[in-house]
């Protein structure tokens, strides 16, 4: 649950981005674009075909705000966007896989440079990690991404997927269950 001082603030910019204030817009922007790139990239696995959808998905939040009535936090509002534009994409036959960096970290992200050897092994534990979690169903993914990735709670889980607390930890708990069946020969080398 978000306090009292943080659902001033978000009426406050909602208010503002709503008026037009591009510096509204653009904070909006900025406070959740990374994480929702991460979800659509998490879900489509291709690089420019995310950065295209996020831009569909910050046109419709900014032309939506003014039927954003609070009900829910912005947070779960954007989420519910994004999700619905990816299973959108997915049904017109868009890409069906996605990489496990928007957990593991996104190329967006600095990072020191590894040695080459080091590299090339945590690619390769990527990949392995990657194939496992894409054998997931989309809605295990979806939660192991928002749980993992943007580190939100069951009830916020819950309230962007319109399911219960309940059902969210149900689906973790089977996505991780069947993540460890099939990474558990591999425990050695990971």
């Amino acid at each position: 649950m978000i306090s009292n001082d943080l659902q001033t603030d978000e009426r406050d910019l909602v208010r503002e981005a709503r008026l037009g204030d591009r510096a509204a817009q653009k904070a909006i922007y900025d406070l959740y674009s990374a994480r929702i790139y991460n979800l659509i990239f998490y879900w489509l696995g291709d690089h420019i075909v995310s950065e295209d959808l996020l831009q569909i998905v910050f046109m419709k939040v900014f032309r939506g705000l003014g039927s954003f009535r609070h009900d829910s936090s912005l947070t779960t509002w954007i989420y519910r966007i994004a999700l619905n534009e990816c299973t959108n994409h997915t049904k017109r036959g868009g890409a069906r896989h996605a990489p496990l960096e928007s957990i593991l970290g996104s190329p967006r992200e600095p990072a020191s440079t590894p040695a080459p050897d080091e590299d090339h092994l945590l690619k390769e534990k990527q990949a392995i990690v990657r194939q496992a979690v894409m054998s997931l169903s989309p809605k295990l993914r979806a939660v192991v991404v928002m749980k993992y990735n943007d580190g939100l709670a069951y009830d916020e889980i819950a309230q962007i997927l319109g399911c219960s607390a309940g059902t969210v930890a149900s689906r973790l708990s089977r996505a991780l269950t069947q993540l460890e069946t099939q990474l558990r020969p591999l425990k050695p080398i990971l």
